[in-house]
């Protein structure tokens, strides 16, 4: 258990929301403050316009959370949320406010190693297909037209924003830990993933767990179980 109450802000993957990590709830300890955060578009948010970059993304997070950073906290993404996890760290920096005491970067690569693609121009049936190979969208939803009708905009909007995001590299790596997180079988190198260690001055942790890209799924205990072990060696 961790010594001091610590919150536990969490970034959902592409198409998520502020229920995407309500399994975590349960494994966690009463000192974690789980803290959800949502994008708008979606969730309790369904009716504000979607965003489609990380720098406004990394804006409204951190309106978010502004006035709740003050004690001990840390920072868990998944996939874009690994992204916009590092994207708000470094916001947070460049304005010289409290920092988190750690990041948890969960399912993607290094920001320096993110390539640009086209993903999110896709046809809707190759978009839904690719949904479908990611195995993170049950068949019961990608067969529901009036599901995809909504949910397609949201997901091209979220994979639009790492598709155009461009990395840049400063002589100020954060000072604060990184635990990298992967699935097994995910679609990464050891060199993208090795590569979260220029973006710190502090020395990473690299943490396999098995499965695809949302390993986070089946693997909910020992993933709480990681995050209270690396908060109980920085509190």
């Amino acid at each position: 258990m961790c010594l001091n109450n610590i919150k536990l802000f969490c970034i959902p993957f592409s198409g998520g929301n502020a229920y995407s990590f309500s399994g975590f709830k349960k494994f966690l300890p009463d000192n974690i403050e789980l803290i959800n955060l949502e994008l708008p578009g979606r969730g309790k948010r369904i009716c504000e316009p979607l965003l489609y970059t990380i720098d406004t993304m990394t804006q409204d997070l951190y309106n978010q959370i502004k006035h709740n950073i003050n004690g001990n906290y840390a920072i868990f993404g998944h996939s874009l949320g690994s992204v916009l996890g590092y994207s708000l760290t470094k916001y947070i920096a460049n304005k010289k406010e409290n920092l988190p005491v750690m990041l948890f970067s969960s399912g993607h690569s290094a920001p320096s190693a993110i390539k640009p693609d086209n993903k999110y121009k896709l046809s809707d049936p190759e978009f839904i297909n690719m949904l479908r190979d990611m195995e993170g969208t049950p068949e019961e939803l990608l067969s529901d037209k009036s599901f995809v009708q909504f949910f397609l905009p949201v997901i091209r909007a979220d994979f639009k924003s790492i598709a155009t995001y461009l990395y840049k590299p400063d002589n100020k790596p954060l000072d604060v830990p990184i635990a990298v997180i992967y699935g097994s079988s995910e679609d990464l190198t050891e060199n993208e993933v090795q590569l979260w260690q220029i973006e710190t001055n502090k020395p990473i942790s690299i943490n396999c767990f098995d499965g695809g890209h949302f390993f986070i799924f089946d693997q909910t205990k020992k993933i709480c179980d990681l995050i209270v072990k690396k908060l109980n060696t920085v509190l």
